[in-house]
């Protein structure tokens, strides 16, 4: 799991810095609140969120299956990673109403084929930061020239976009959220979503993990200046919220379930997501006083 942004590599949260000390740590029917209008396309793309908004009534996760050199996608291996894509959406949906909020993911690519689409690259992808940027410039094309974006925010009546690129091959998931001190560059928010993570199947919690990124979770497994999560922080997650899913996509005994989550969205994660107006970490930790619902800022720039 990696929470990046483009312009921002102090931004990186690695996995393997904690594999010293924790538990490996890794890092979507339509029945919900509807928006009745949309706003303007130029409007949209100047909300500090980015395109995936916040994580309340309907949002559309559109998924693109890539093809690179070397690595293809079957029938098979699409039904298996839109399954994992529903586990985690049946989850966000059941952990929003405890927190008292409605949220409905349109992301089950059988169900609606309207979001979902193949692409191809010529070059072998991998999870590095370069071929990831260089991945998302690729699509961002694709997407622009192919896929109708607000012919989509009209039919589902939301102004809540992410995108989901699926690769069938081993890597470790990432995801790429647009900061506000962006403007309107890098508004499209994605997801890359890796079928295996070294031999093992990647498990639904991942996909939850990184599509929760998507809506402003923070990853929460180490200290990151960037998002305002300090070492103090993580030490008191470890103790009070170790099944905290942006700290660990693992079960109690260590393992990854391919269709499973049993991790939970704690009061913090619900804060960031604009669940909770505040925490006792607010205080307590110097959690970042959120500007807005659901988004990054760059809190070292404050």
């Amino acid at each position: 799991m990696r929470l990046w942004n483009r312009k921002r590599l102090t931004a990186l949260c690695l996995v393997f810095s904690l594999l010293a000390v924790f538990l490996p740590v890794r890092t979507g029917g339509v029945q919900a609140e509807e928006i009745s209008e949309r706003i303007s396309e130029s409007e949209w793309k100047k909300l500090p969120t980015g395109s995936a908004g916040v994580l309340e009534g309907r949002s559309v996760l559109i998924s693109i299956f890539i093809n690179d050199k070397g690595s293809k996608w079957t029938k098979k291996a699409k039904k298996e990673a839109n399954r994992k894509v529903r586990t985690a959406a049946a989850y966000i949906r059941k952990q929003a109403r405890k927190y008292g909020k409605t949220v409905s993911l349109v992301a089950d690519t059988e169900k609606y084929k309207d979001i979902s689409y193949s692409f191809r690259v010529n070059n072998k992808v991998s999870d590095s930061i370069r071929s990831q940027d260089k991945l998302y410039q690729k699509v961002m094309k694709f997407v622009k020239k192919n896929i109708d974006i607000n012919g989509l925010r009209s039919q589902y009546k939301t102004d809540s976009i992410g995108f989901l690129f699926h690769l069938n091959k081993s890597g470790t998931s990432s995801t790429l959220v647009h900061y506000a001190e962006e403007g309107t560059e890098f508004f499209y928010e994605s997801a890359t979503l890796f079928s295996k993570y070294g031999k093992q199947a990647e498990g639904a919690s991942t996909y939850a993990h990184e599509i929760l990124h998507l809506f402003g979770a923070r990853d929460l497994y180490e200290r990151s200046l960037i998002d305002g999560i300090t070492a103090s922080l993580v030490r008191h997650i470890e103790k009070k919220f170790p099944k905290e899913i942006m700290y660990s996509t693992y079960d109690r005994k260590g393992r990854m379930l391919k269709y499973k989550i049993t991790n939970d969205i704690s009061r913090i994660t619900a804060y960031f997501l604009g669940w909770k107006a505040s925490v006792p970490e607010v205080k307590k930790y110097a959690l970042p006083k959120l500007k807005e619902k659901g988004c990054f800022y760059e809190w070292t720039s404050f």
